[in-house]
């Protein structure tokens, strides 16, 4: 299956220079799975396929064959080959503190990801993920598997200050001390039934009380250190606010001190939804793509994430360069930045007159002193 488009040329050349873990084949097949996904708007492989046919002589049953191939590659090292993605994009964001997001979202019944991203813009960009059994048994605990994410992540982090943010599945002991053992701050959403104790203004420790206890009608707020949990107490700070509009009271544990900013820097943390949204029913189908196995699940977020960096590199430009107009509304943002991505992405592709103007579209730049990536808005 031969490329002949410019810009799958030059998009096949990167890929495979960028990914040294990957032999001739792979690569190409990577390339065109990514590039296709884009044109396709889609994950699912029949549509892929179809995308592809502007880029080959070849069938659509024969490219679809070639992309489960891919799939089912037990060659192909999900976690090494994207350390490499990580090892060149990770130096741009350690110029700043950097804010994490984790989360669990099933893929249909089959399976469920441990997803571990990086808060920018608007969305949650993929740093590292697991997938697990959705209805078996888990070979590992929970705090095993994200231990093992966060072992992987943190050569990537160095010693940038980073904060790990989560919802109530994460606000418990394990996950406070994985945070704590790698010196990261860490922002928990717990649940209201939890149990604490909180300080006198004479330094004395007050009866325990539930946590909701604290706030216990709208409109009420805490912020303040308190004594948390009984069999495994620990010393944390609770920012507790209960919104007049909502059903219940918020509530956030975190190391840094308690304040309103606590509350405001969580609720970023809902961008994860808008993420998966843009993955699965309200952009790339991903849970139509009726992949089962797990490491067929796997390599199909090798893709899928492959193409949420690249799209988003292009929307931050597209976006720096004032020329979101072209393909959003200026009264309200309706289109996401996967979205302005492609849109952009088929707009120089139609435009370009010479390969250069494809290059500089591609998500590294190559330079004397190695790859370059930016993601600028």
């Amino acid at each position: 299956m031969n490329a002949f488009s410019p810009l799958c040329k030059v998009w096949h050349e990167q890929v495979k220079e960028f990914f040294t873990q990957l032999h001739g084949h792979q690569s190409k097949t990577l390339a065109l799975f990514v590039l296709g996904a884009i044109k396709a708007g889609s994950i699912v492989l029949p549509r892929v396929a179809e995308a592809l046919l502007a880029e080959s002589e070849a069938k659509a049953p024969s490219i679809e064959r070639r992309l489960e191939r891919f799939l089912s590659n037990a060659k192909i090292e999900t976690a090494e080959t994207w350390d490499e993605l990580l090892s060149q994009i990770m130096p741009y964001f350690r110029k700043a503190p950097l804010r994490l997001v984790i989360d669990l979202t099933p893929y249909e019944e089959h399976a469920q990801v441990i997803y571990i991203g990086l808060l920018q813009q608007s969305r949650v960009l993929p740093l590292v993920w697991k997938v697990m059994p959705g209805q078996a048994k888990w070979e590992q605990g929970l705090w095993a598997c994200v231990g093992e994410l966060f072992k992987r992540l943190a050569p990537h982090i160095g010693e940038t200050e980073c904060t790990i943010v989560g919802d109530s599945a994460f606000g418990c002991f394990a996950m406070v001390s994985l945070c704590v053992n790698y010196g990261w701050h860490y922002l928990f959403r717990i649940c209201a039934e939890h149990t604490c104790e909180q300080w006198s203004a004479q330094g004395r420790l007050l009866p325990t009380c539930r946590v909701s206890a604290l706030v216990s009608e709208p409109g009420k707020r805490f912020y303040g250190p308190i004594r948390l949990w009984q069999e495994q107490p620990i010393e944390t700070n609770l920012s507790a606010y209960w919104d007049k509009t909502e059903e219940e009271a918020l509530l956030v544990i975190s190391d840094l001190p308690a304040c309103r900013k606590r509350i405001s820097e969580y609720k970023r943390r809902w961008r994860v939804e808008s993420t998966f949204q843009d993955l699965k029913s309200r952009g790339w189908d991903w849970e139509e793509s009726h992949v089962r196995r797990l490491d067929r699940v796997d390599r199909m977020l090798l893709v899928l994430f492959l193409m949420v960096w690249w799209l988003a590199h292009l929307a931050a430009s597209c976006i720096h360069n004032e020329r979101r107009e072209r393909y959003d509304r200026h009264d309200r943002r309706d289109k996401g930045i996967f979205r302005i991505g492609r849109l952009y992405l088929l707009d120089i592709e139609r435009r370009a007159s010479h390969a250069c103007d494809l290059k500089n579209c591609l998500l590294f730049h190559r330079s004397a002193l190695g790859w370059l990536f930016s993601l600028r808005f």
